[in-house]
């Protein structure tokens, strides 16, 4: 969980250094001139800092950069990972003369509706929210679009390309950054091992506007109970309302699984991906460094990932079973299909469904 806040602390680095000092060099470049060599990779980084310096010069209020409101969802709230290793960065960011506000909020419409309101420039949230700002980023949680960590690095790999510049941008915000929480799994109360029938009987929890979890259940003709928000879904199969819920093994601890999985199991089979995604206002947080964050997300990746694993290394692998290989094939199957036809009525980008098939 240290990972956002070591992005958070790149940002603030960058473009501290970048907006400070003067540059003779980019002084007589035109915007286009400055954004093309704020963008250019191939540069060094300083290059790119020194003209993203003059483009935004505008930014400071009396010589200083002003403070950026950080808004975090994280489950446990002031007492949560999430936030703590934020709150210690900034801290040390004091050093460069940035001033970052942090908040945390447990119920994760807050960061989102703050965002828009204006008193966040920048929110840490789920895929599934994040979707509403961009529905190209918010389709990498499309049903078995990204079936393994191999393939989800490579995908990583193209958000951090300045091809891919444009398609971080929609409306007033930009993603600038998307960590990996891991593999979905099926969480349900069979203490059997499962079958595609024992799986998806009963009643799934989902969250409301989570579109694959709702087209998948809804494919087996299960009974939703629709909840507001994914600590409130996993809630609802810890107290046996559910059947089953679908959620990354870091929720084990993060959401309490563990409860609801004492009487039950876990299909050992990765249905989609989850991430966090850092979703900023553009009016306050340039492109240019969006696209710097990025880059700097993709070198952390395996961070990152051990991070996961170490966030998940309390689930009791003897709750795990895998489903026979001929259930299997008729699961991947039946997944396409779903993919396919929320892809059709608008569910997934397009564009990101083509770049998975990839």
């Amino acid at each position: 969980m240290k990972t956002f806040s070591s992005l958070l602390l790149t940002f603030s680095i960058c473009f501290s250094c970048g907006l400070t000092s003067n540059d003779a060099v980019a002084r007589n470049l035109s915007d286009d001139e400055l954004r093309a060599r704020a963008m250019d990779q191939g540069r060094t980084l300083q290059s790119r800092i020194r003209a993203l310096k003059k483009l935004y010069s505008y930014m400071l209020i009396d010589g200083e950069i002003p403070p950026r409101m950080t808004c975090v969802w994280d489950v446990l709230g002031r007492q949560g990972p999430i936030y703590d290793a934020t709150i210690d960065q900034s801290l040390r960011m004091k050093h460069y003369g940035i001033t970052m506000d942090v908040e945390a909020y447990t119920d994760e419409q807050d960061v989102v509706d703050k965002l828009k309101s204006g008193e966040c420039d920048t929110s840490v949230m789920s895929g599934a929210q994040a979707k509403q700002f961009n529905d190209f980023t918010g389709s990498i949680e499309a049903l078995g679009g990204v079936p393994s960590r191999k393939h989800m690095k490579y995908l990583l790999q193209v958000l951090a390309s300045t091809h891919a510049h444009t398609k971080m941008q929609q409306g007033n915000y930009h993603i600038v950054g998307v960590i990996p929480i891991g593999e979905n799994y099926l969480f349900t109360h069979s203490v059997k091992k499962p079958t595609i029938k024992r799986i998806f009987t009963g009643k799934a929890s989902v969250v409301g506007n989570d579109v694959s979890h709702k087209a998948l259940f809804n494919a087996f003709d299960m009974k939703i109970i629709q909840e507001k928000n994914t600590a409130a879904a996993a809630g609802s199969y810890n107290l046996s309302d559910a059947d089953v819920v679908m959620s990354p093994l870091v929720g084990y601890n993060m959401f309490n699984l563990g409860a609801g999985l004492k009487y039950g199991s876990i299909v050992d089979y990765p249905m989609s991906q989850m991430t966090l995604q850092v979703v900023s206002r553009i009016d306050t947080i340039p492109p240019e460094v969006g696209q710097f964050l990025r880059e700097d997300m993709f070198v952390k990746l395996n961070m990152m990932y051990r991070e996961v694993e170490k966030n998940s290394r309390e689930v009791p692998r003897e709750k795990m079973f895998k489903l026979s290989p001929r259930e299997e094939r008729i699961l991947d199957t039946k997944i396409a299909s779903i993919r396919d036809e929320v892809t059709m009525n608008g569910g997934y980008n397009k564009g990101m469904m083509k770049l998975q098939k990839k």
